[in-house]
């Protein structure tokens, strides 16, 4: 029977690395939508929105850090 040759100099295939899922996005889109929104409609929405953004966005970025520093270097 023939036999298929690997190539030697062929490199291994590396494993992809996906994120875990996250709440951190849509909360950070909703953020954004109410500080948005809060242009129309009322100073409060603005205040609200923003500390929503800013709080998501720095929970998401905790999150990310975490993840790298756990990763196989």
């Amino acid at each position: 029977m023939a036999e298929t040759q690997q190539d030697p100099h062929a490199e291994p295939h590396q494993a992809f690395h996906l994120p875990p899922p996250s709440i951190w996005p849509p909360v950070l889109a909703v953020g954004i939508a109410l500080l948005l929104t809060g242009l129309i409609i009322n100073l409060v929405v603005i205040i609200i929105g923003a500390v929503l953004s800013v709080a998501a966005t720095l929970f998401w970025v905790r999150d990310a850090r975490r993840e790298f520093t756990e990763l196989p270097h």
